[in-house]
């Protein structure tokens, strides 16, 4: 009998022990650092602890004893701060942040000492050899051991009613959750029978609790125990399911969102919501779905809940969007109302102005001279209203496709060359120079390239002062970019002015311009991925310098292998000037 009642503490404690380390092993599993950080170091203490009593119950060396008895002594202060840390951090709190911390750790730390210093002032614990109900080594612990017990309890209970009032707030079935945290607290009860029975030793048995919660947490209900960590902390909606896509439970804003939940755990959410599971499937982020009679949109987000590489199941969050939706929605329709509106007015302008500029020109051989300079002034009035209708085109294709225009290979020369001959009929008074010529090189953007080089060409002409404006247009080729430098030899823009320029609203005092031409560069540019800004010219004007990114050498060998002979890579030699007016 005596060997039995040794043999049976000696496997309780090895099976703590071993249950402690699994539970460690397994809580490396957590995904929140803080928890699984508090836990592993939780059960790790504690299945030392368990151990040391192993070995004080097997070793029958008295120093040897000791020894264990301190260590196993600090194994348990140890799991103190350790279940401290634990609760704090699965409960959403910083465990540095927890009131009187500092003054705990020090308290901690000072009982520690205390314990570990037991062999010289022997005011925590004695030891003598006994015979009942086998001979082994007793522990007889003094008041010390009892007032740091007591402060161990009243801690401990801190992180339990921490972790019971998160599983309050999660508002799913945390029952099961709730009665291994209170294992813990059960070998209390065994610590106070053992001071009054001979079926067990004067132990202190809290690892035999611990090993029951490392199991439980972390082979039974570990799923549970993960998905409340995160449902306490949300206030919306959200259902959990297994991998195979049945509910296993929800909190209460999803009972009362959805009636359809209630006895439906073990259900397939397919069978139980069928449209919310279906836009799950598709992989919408909003769902449309029928509340209180009305459609009501609602974001969706999915959270997988893994294990190692293995996906054990999901929570479903559930966040009503009806208002953000149906702004979007109406947003969006008078966007598209808009278009249409802006395409048919764009027409129609255009149309008239064509009809403008064609009746003009058959009037100019019925007029005199001040009719023919009248007629002139109207030529250029429709041709610059048509050119704002271009502007508001590529204005709004500029902003319709903003954060994800495509670009592809550009010809930089083709460009640069067809604007320069459009303005040079526009403005028969100006003077369009390229003294180094146009390189031949390709550039990332698209086709509104041109609309950068019309608004830069128009804008040199058009804010200049003096009677006979020059326009002069380089081009310079880099590794990685093509630089293109517009200068005329207008007014300037004043430093003040450089950065402002650019606005959406900016149109000189005395300009003929739309107000957008500058932004709209900037705009596009931006979204080809180059730059603009304004320098100052030498001796009197403004230099616009255009940055564009050269297109890759693989989109460069894929074109010049279907090339038909053209001639390359040179620079073709065109100085050119408009005929007098």
């Amino acid at each position: 009998m005596v060997n039995t009642l040794l043999a049976g503490h000696v496997a309780a404690f090895a099976l703590a022990a071993i249950a402690c380390v699994l539970g460690a092993w397994r809580a490396l599993d957590i995904e929140h650092d803080g928890t699984r950080t508090g836990l592993v170091a939780f059960f790790l203490a504690s299945g030392g602890w368990a151990a040391t009593t192993v070995g004080f119950l097997l070793v029958p060396v008295v120093p040897v004893q000791r020894a264990l008895v301190v260590l196993g002594l600090l194994c348990g202060l140890a799991t103190v701060g350790a279940w401290l840390y634990f609760a704090a951090a699965y409960t959403g709190r910083s465990p540095g942040a927890l009131p009187y911390s500092r003054l705990t750790v020090g308290v901690l730390v000072a009982v520690g000492v205390f314990k570990a210093t037991n062999p010289l002032h022997h005011a925590y614990f004695g030891v003598e050899a006994v015979t009942e109900p086998f001979p082994h080594l007793a522990v007889h612990y003094g008041i010390g051991h009892w007032l740091s017990l007591g402060l161990a309890y009243v801690l401990a209970f801190v992180g339990v009613y921490m972790i019971l009032e998160h599983f309050h707030l999660a508002g799913a079935d945390t029952r099961p959750l709730a009665v291994l945290v209170g294992f813990t607290a059960l070998p209390v009860l065994l610590n106070i029978v053992a001071l009054d029975t001979p079926w067990l030793l004067p132990l202190l048995y809290e690892p035999l609790g611990v090993a029951a919660f490392a199991i439980g947490v972390g082979f039974v209900y570990f799923e549970r125990f993960e998905t409340i960590h995160l449902a306490a902390d949300i206030d919306d909606p959200v259902v959990f399911l297994d991998r195979d896509g049945y509910i296993r439970d929800y909190n209460q804003e999803a009972a009362a969102l959805f009636g359809e939940l209630d006895g439906a755990a073990g259900e397939r959410l397919a069978d139980v919501l069928p449209t919310l599971a279906a836009g799950i499937e598709d992989g919408a982020s909003v769902v449309a779905l029928e509340r209180g009679g009305e459609t009501r949109y609602y974001d969706v987000t999915t959270n997988p809940f893994m294990a190692g590489e293995t996906r054990t199941g999901e929570s479903i969050v559930v966040s009503d969007a009806t208002e953000r939706e149906r702004y979007r929605r109406r947003l969006e329709a008078r966007g598209e109302q808009l278009e249409a509106l802006n395409r048919v007015v764009r027409h129609d302008i255009r149309n008239d102005m064509a009809v403008v500029t064609g009746w003009s020109g058959v009037l100019e051989d019925h007029v005199d001279e001040d009719g023919r300079d009248a007629l002139r002034r109207i030529r250029r009035t429709a041709e610059h209203t048509i050119e704002i209708t271009e502007n508001v085109r590529d204005f709004v294709d500029a902003l319709a496709d903003e954060g994800e225009m495509s670009t592809h290979r550009i010809d930089l020369h083709a460009h640069l060359d067809a604007e320069l001959e459009r303005v040079r009929e526009a403005y028969p008074n100006a003077r369009f120079e390229t003294p180094t010529g146009l390189p031949d090189v390709a550039v990332e953007a698209n086709e509104l390239l041109s609309s950068v080089f019309r608004n830069l060409l128009n804008n040199a002409v058009q804010h200049s002062d003096v009677d006979d404006p020059v326009v002069t247009v380089t081009a310079s080729v880099a590794p990685d970019t093509a630089t293109v430098r517009v200068a005329d030899n207008g007014p300037g823009v004043p430093d003040a002015e450089k950065e402002r320029v650019f606005g959406k609203d900016a149109k000189g005092v005395e300009s003929t311009g739309t107000g957008i031409g500058l932004y709209l560069v900037r705009t596009l540019l931006a979204q080809f991925g180059g730059s603009v800004h304004v320098e100052d010219n030498d001796p009197r004007g403004a230099v616009f310098v255009v940055e564009l990114p050269r297109a890759s050498e693989g989109a460069r060998a894929e074109e010049d292998a279907g090339d038909d002979g053209d001639e390359r890579g040179g620079v073709r030699d065109a100085v050119a000037e408009s005929p007098p007016d």
